[in-house]
């Protein structure tokens, strides 16, 4: 469900001064003061100009609670250990209820233990369509130095200015930053949605959802972001070869030639991307296509047929998320 949110709390600079006092502390070695105490949070004094200041904190709720197995039902347990923090830094605990929402990351791991399948499915992740209600699909960076494109090994995302989903290998992400990954990280695919500050301002505004996270620590919001954010990018039916799919769909009770339409889109697609389709048809007909695909089950990203050690029929992670 939740992996990681940043939210603060608003200050002005007396409430400041009496926490350099009262700990005894600069205002810049907060973090350093309590990171031995609190497991998960990151807390930082920012000054904001004219007397404004905020306690910015990023929690890693997982570590916190001490299980990366979070329910809506741990909310009591959650705010009780932030509350505990707040009490050593203001004597007081009320200013939680001033806490502002900034971002929230929802999170679906799945273990696919065979190494060859998890970096198969990252692949064909990376073959869905280039962009989704504003987000553009990125599978790399480009280096600073050299100004060369790097492409991500292990994981593919569809960014926008409020909204990041992505999929990737949990575990080697966690090597790549330089630690080993924790037990329930190994041979894990994960899926998240990271829900920024624009879109939880958006929410408020329009929707009235306050920024506070009794809300958005709901299992209702967890699915409501991945089934706009994860279903409708990366789909939950299951990938075949093309071959496989072609059987599928000759036995299906479409009319022939809506099942030769299935296969020549399908076989476009597998030249590229789900994308590569739209250079000869609408993007209503590419809809319709992949609408037809999902009541027949098949994933309209095909399994290579040269891929190394690939299988003909692979399932889709997303289909065991109790949400699809």
């Amino acid at each position: 469900m939740i992996h990681t949110f940043k939210m603060y709390i608003p200050l002005n600079y007396l409430e400041v001064q009496d926490i350099q006092q009262r700990l005894g502390i600069k205002y810049s070695e907060l973090n350093s003061y309590f990171e031995d105490y609190y497991k998960g949070i990151n807390a930082v004094l920012m000054s904001r100009g004219k007397g404004e200041w905020h306690l910015s904190m990023v929690v890693d709720v997982i570590q916190l609670l001490g299980t990366p197995d979070i329910k809506e039902g741990m909310y009591g347990r959650f705010e009780y250990k932030i509350k505990l923090m707040l009490m050593d830094i203001f004597g007081h605990s009320l200013s939680y209820k001033n806490h502002v929402l900034t971002r929230i990351d929802y999170r679906y791991d799945v273990v696919v233990q065979n190494k060859d399948e998890r970096q198969l499915l990252i692949d064909l992740y990376k073959k869905m369509a280039r962009s989704y209600c504003r987000q553009t699909k990125r599978t790399g960076y480009q280096n600073k130095k050299t100004k060369e494109y790097v492409t991500y090994g292990t994981s593919v995302e569809h960014k926008s200015n409020s909204v990041k989903s992505l999929v990737y290998m949990k575990a080697e992400e966690c090597r790549a930053k330089g630690r080993e990954p924790a037990p329930y990280e190994n041979d894990v695919i994960r899926f998240e949605v990271q829900v920024g500050n624009n879109r939880l301002y958006y929410l408020e505004k329009e929707k009235g959802v306050p920024r506070k996270l009794s809300e958005y620590f709901k299992h209702q919001e967890f699915l409501n972001h991945f089934e706009l954010y994860i279903f409708p990018i990366y789909y939950t039916d299951t990938f075949y070869k093309l071959d496989e799919a072609r059987k599928i769909i000759t036995k299906s009770p479409l009319k022939p030639q809506n099942k030769q339409k299935l296969i020549d889109f399908l076989k476009k697609v597998s030249s590229y991307d789900l994308d590569t389709p739209l250079k000869s048809m609408t993007k209503a007909t590419q809809k319709k296509r992949i609408a037809t695909l999902q009541i027949l089950q098949i994933n309209p990203i095909t399994i290579p047929k040269n891929y190394k050690n690939a299988p003909s029929i692979l399932e889709n992670p997303l289909k065991t998320c109790p949400i699809a």
